[in-house]
């Protein structure tokens, strides 16, 4: 009987240590204009797409694009659809950088802030807004990473092991 109450202690307390928690949140995925792009002039409008839909709740979601001297050129309400945010952009003939601030929130809650660049420059070569890498704003981790909850899920089990191992000698004397 007793071995058996061990038994399920063990058992819960690994299966408490070895569960991952869910720590993943919606990253930036792409943008138009691309983030750090050169483009000849400014567009009619910005949207800035992330990895999960958002979330619409008051004023929780908003885009800024910003000119060299500060100004907004952003206009009118912000618009969400799915996992997409986009703004109108006042026309202008302005070169420069322009830098682009977001606030969004993910159907998990999550608050997403950041800001980015993108360049105009009425000679450039347009950098083309198909070119998608989803996987560059990504988190990377380094690849020889032992998880903390693994290093604990085996020291669990190893220190149950022992355990029952000093419970069987001490019944067996």
């Amino acid at each position: 009987m007793r071995m058996r109450s061990v038994a399920v202690i063990l058992g819960a307390l690994f299966l408490a240590f070895s569960t991952l928690p869910a720590s993943a949140h919606t990253v930036l995925v792409t943008s138009s204009p691309q983030a750090n792009s050169v483009i000849e002039s400014i567009p009619s409008s910005i949207s800035i797409t992330f990895a999960e839909d958002l979330v619409e709740i008051g004023n929780s979601n908003s885009i800024s694009v910003l000119d060299q001297d500060g100004g907004e050129i952003s206009q009118g309400d912000i618009s969400v659809s799915g996992p997409t945010l986009s703004k109108s952009l006042i026309p202008s003939d302005k070169n420069g950088v322009f830098t682009v601030v977001y606030r969004a929130v993910a159907a998990d809650g999550h608050v997403i802030k950041d800001q980015f660049t993108f360049t105009v420059e009425a000679t450039a070569v347009t950098t083309s807004e198909s070119q998608v890498d989803p996987i560059n704003n990504l988190p990377t981790e380094p690849e020889n990473k032992l998880s903390v909850y693994l290093i604990l899920s085996v020291t669990a089990i190893v220190g149950g092991l022992l355990i029952l191992v000093f419970i069987w000698k001490k019944q067996g004397k």
